[in-house]
């Protein structure tokens, strides 16, 4: 029986070609967007899970009480880590996670670290990141040792490092301290928040930074490992957090912020931290709940066309049926013959959609930054595989099955499916609402990608309170930061510099917050504020205006002054502390333990992502402490010389550091790169479902025109124009299309609204982007109509009516 299924299904598919294709295509295309969704939504779900005991290990996060709200921050004092593991028995291991930087060299060789980082001895027994040389239970006992990656052993010792015997050789941190290489890691997987390729013990950063044991320090990562209890689990996380939110008020008198635990694995879906000098890799949880439901969409889409074509093709099949149940076919025999032709189409469709999705991956990879493969050697994706087949096969085989097999023998047999008046009325309405519902889904999408599209030109060309165009900063480094008014001077006569700065940081990289007193306080009123230490032409530089006020002046003795000195703010601080810009000049304010007056203010520009307010802001003028940054407006055309000409000058300065410089628009434009790319995937998607909706309306529409073929006919001998037969045809899929577009604008706009939550500075949705949508929608199902019905009605109806 079930062989006589199987040639059944496999003459119906072949008979039945271009609709076989149309099915087949459009369920594998479906199936293989799904695919690849699946893959990435799994990727990013797996980050930090490598480690062993991950669902034991926590991070600690501050939760700030500002006046302007409630924040969670992640960066913690560096004194709280020896406080947790003395005070609470539960915590099997604590360690510290702090960034820093430096060029380590050794006689002529030298290479520069972009992550690098300050770590605890637990940090190797609490994460997974195996010593390929090295005791990882010795080292980082003595302040001056120091670990690479295998990538930086590499650079640094060639890539035979591991014939040479290089644990034990002395490197020089900065041209200035010796460090002893201990071991080397191994380079940390693609699924780490973490990454890094040199490691520092903290006893060397505690020698050398006395700021990192201060408990207003907040600049490093604290992270904690339960002891497991009886059970096997970890000692009780709710209880612990519990005990933990009163640390830092027990340490630090009148610190009233709360701690809270956050769970390894959430840290690269779930960090959105108003104030942190985050380091690693992060993404969104809000972009892969998108994904999902995009590629439940596609495949939906698919689904639907499957089940559209099947029914409408009812008729075919509907004397077969009589003929079948009329000799003594059981309905249940039939619903597994409809069922089995599902079965194997849905497997087909699979085996197609692999195919497609290895063409496809390395597109899709491209897009989403990703290097994913299909895991074929893994049991559990076969597994998958299989479950999907199934699942499919009922979705798109269960409504046929029983339409076809509830036809009455009799009815059929005498006037065909038409005698079944009932059921083919139902099937119609039923397919109707299913390009109703691909169409909504498909505008849903169309809408979205338009405003996602709109709000990213909008954060990349609204108006930042700064010019950030040809504005080039280089990053100073070792002794050329207590020089860098000295680079600065042999900077400016250069013929492509417009204006030079200094400043501590490149107008990209603000995190730098701190609290403040003012004239006029009240108790216990208190805010972070970001601050930033330059030099006089430093507003000139970036295209600052001042609203109040005047600027810092190095001609001035009181600017300048180390025990008194001048502050500029921007609009926001001068609200926040109760002035308005005229008001605030003159203020006394106490920033740093430093006294001083307010000077200016300046109008207020944005020196973090638009996700954010723009927060209180104070420019102070140190001359004599140091600066980490050269901001430097080149003159038009003449950039590329300009960078040629500074690093002449910066190579004769500092012969030791390679020049590191970046451009700030670019800078500014990647804080947006995670939306840049999700925008390019949903755009893919959005055609893709689109693409199969109009597969499935190209079959349906291609079904009608052969169904009415003998009615075309007819009104072409009675004189009927093409253009009448071709509206004939057309208006009815028109008229479900436009039915979807008002369903679906309402649903994407409050979709968009929802997603457009997240910034405070952001478009509105406006009565253009549905039109433009509508007009999208209307032409393109247009257009694949169109195609059969012109078809159909330049058919000579001699032909057509042959038969009669």
């Amino acid at each position: 029986m079930i062989r006589s299924y199987f040639k059944i299904a496999v003459r119906h598919l072949i008979k039945n070609r271009v609709y076989s294709f149309i099915n087949i295509g459009g369920l594998a295309l479906g199936i293989a967007c799904c695919l690849l969704i699946a893959m990435y939504v799994y990727d990013e779900l797996s980050y930090d899970r490598f480690n062993t005991n991950y669902d034991h290990i926590y991070r600690l996060v501050e939760k700030q009480k500002q006046p302007e709200g409630i924040f969670d921050v992640a960066a913690t004092p560096g004194p709280l880590a020896g406080t947790i593991i003395k005070d609470f028995p539960e915590v099997e291991r604590v360690t510290r996670v702090g960034r820093w930087s430096g060029l380590l060299s050794q006689e002529r060789q030298s290479v520069e670290s972009n992550q690098m980082l300050v770590v605890d001895p637990g940090f190797f027994s609490m994460f997974s990141y195996p010593l390929l040389s090295g005791n990882p239970k010795t080292v980082f006992r003595g302040p001056n040792e120091i670990i690479f990656s295998e990538a930086m052993a590499e650079r640094f010792f060639g890539t035979n490092w591991r014939q040479k015997n290089i644990l034990g050789q002395s490197v020089k941190l900065n041209n200035e301290q010796s460090l002893m290489v201990v071991g080397v890691a191994q380079n940390p997987p693609v699924q780490s928040h973490i990454e890094f390729d040199v490691l520092l013990p903290f006893k060397w950063l505690e020698r050398n930074d006395e700021w990192s044991m201060k408990w207003n320090s907040n600049s490093y990562h604290t992270y904690v490992q339960l002891r497991p209890d009886p059970a096997g689990g970890p000692a009780d996380p709710t209880a612990f957090a519990g005990k933990i939110r009163s640390q830092l008020k027990r340490y630090d008198s009148g610190n009233e912020t709360p701690l809270l635990l956050q769970p390894l694995s959430d840290i690269y879906l779930y960090s959105k931290f108003a104030f942190e000098t985050d380091h690693g890799r992060r993404s969104d949880i809000a972009y892969i709940r998108i994904f999902v439901t995009v590629g439940l969409i596609v495949l939906l889409i698919a689904v639907i066309n499957f089940i559209n074509l099947a029914t409408a093709r009812a008729s075919q099949r509907a004397k077969e049926v009589g003929v079948r149940k009329s000799v003594g076919a059981q309905r249940v025999s039939l619903v597994m013959q409809f069922l089995g032709e599902a079965l194997l189409m849905t497997g087909l469709a699979v085996l197609v959609s692999l195919v497609l999705a290895e063409v496809l991956l390395p597109l899709f990879n491209d897009l989403a930054s990703k290097s994913l493969q299909i895991p074929y050697q893994l049991p559990v994706f076969w597994l998958t595989i299989a479950t999907l087949i199934a699942v499919v096969s009922l979705l798109t085989g269960l409504y046929p099955a029983f339409f076809l097999s509830s036809f009455r023998p009799i009815n059929v047999l005498k006037t065909g499916v038409a005698g079944h008046f009932s059921n083919v009325q139902a099937g119609r309405s039923f397919r109707k609402s299913l390009v109703v519902g691909q169409f909504v889904l498909s505008i849903t999408l169309a809408i979205s990608t338009i405003v996602i599209y709109r709000q990213l030109a909008y954060m990349q060309t609204t108006k930042l309170g700064f010019d950030k165009a040809q504005l080039l900063y280089v990053r100073l480094k070792g002794d050329l930061r207590g020089k860098a008014l000295r680079l600065k001077s042999e900077v400016e006569p250069l013929p492509g510099v417009a204006h030079a700065s200094v400043a501590t940081s490149n107008m990209v990289d603000m995190n730098n917050s701190t609290t403040i007193e003012w004239e006029g306080q009240k108790p216990k009123d208190e805010f972070l504020i970001t601050q930033m230490n330059v030099d006089a032409d430093f507003v000139k530089t970036v295209g600052m205006s001042l609203v109040a006020g005047r600027n810092f002046s190095a001609r001035i003795t009181s600017d300048t002054a180390s025990k008194l000195g001048t502050y500029l703010i921007n609009e926001t601080a001068a609200k926040r502390m109760g002035w308005t810009p005229a008001s605030a000049l003159g203020k006394r304010v106490k920033f740093w333990g430093t006294d001083g007056t307010i000077i200016g203010v300046v109008k207020d520009f944005h020196f973090r992502p638009l996700h954010v307010s723009i927060a209180p802001f104070i420019f102070r003028f140190r001359p004599k402490d140091f600066y980490f940054t050269l901001l430097v407006k080149t003159k038009p055309r003449l950039v590329t010389q300009t960078l040629t000409d500074i690093a002449k000058v910066y190579k004769k300065l500092d012969p030791d550091h390679p020049i590191s410089y970046g451009f700030v628009d670019q800078d500014l434009d990647a804080q947006y790169r995670s939306e840049q790319r999700i925008g390019r995937i949903i755009l893919c998607f959005s055609i893709l479902t689109i693409l199969v909706s109009c597969l499935g309306l190209f079959g349906l529409t291609a079904f009608t025109a052969e169904q009415r073929t003998k009615e075309i006919g007819v009104r072409k001998v009675l004189g009927a124009s093409v253009a009448s037969i071709v509206a004939l045809l057309s208006k009815d899929f028109l008229k479900l299309v436009v039915i979807a577009l008002l369903i679906a604008s309402p649903i994407a706009w409050y979709a968009m609204n929802r997603w457009l939550e997240s910034f405070v500075y952001k478009i509105d949705i406006q009565w253009w982007v549905f039109a433009l949508a509508a007009v999208l929608a209307i032409g393109i199902a247009l257009l694949t109509v169109s195609y059969q019905s012109i078809k159909a009605a330049l058919m000579n109806p001699v032909s057509s009516l042959r038969s009669e």
